[in-house]
């Protein structure tokens, strides 16, 4: 069994619920500064910024709760890979700039790859029922 004790079980919840905040903050942040947002998504040459930035962002708020409550958690951790990948490379394009911007970019460049790599996880454990959580899934 994954999730054998109580600890184990505790730890999870904990690293949904974190993974989620972040997730989530981030989609938020997006949403409730949406002008910026796009235009910086534009910025950088981001295709349809108008649409993909609100969908995309909409998409991770999904994802982040589904990860959190359990329900359709292959779905949700889905949802945020499809997002950040794309938008990791596209975004958070470090190698073409210089100095402080090129630092900024590779921290949020790294970040985005470390939440894909915890709802690469998420999605494997996808097939166990989850402790402490709705467990409602495809």
């Amino acid at each position: 069994m994954a999730f054998s004790s109580t600890l184990s079980g505790t730890a999870f919840l904990l690293g949904r619920a974190l993974f989620a905040l972040v997730v989530g903050y981030l989609a938020l942040g997006n949403l409730l500064d949406l002008e910026s947002s796009v235009a910086y998504a534009e910025s950088k040459g981001a295709p349809l910024a108008s649409v993909t930035v609100p969908l995309g962002s909409l998409g991770l708020v999904a994802g982040a709760a589904a990860v959190l409550t359990g329900v359709y958690p292959a779905v949700g951790a889905l949802a945020v890979v499809v997002f950040l990948v794309p938008i990791t490379v596209v975004m958070h394009d470090f190698w073409t700039v210089t100095g402080q911007e090129r630092q900024n970019e590779r921290i949020h460049f790294l970040k985005n790859v470390g939440l894909v790599g915890g709802a690469l996880v998420f999605l494997a454990l996808s097939t166990v029922s989850w402790p402490l959580a709705v467990g409602m899934g495809l």
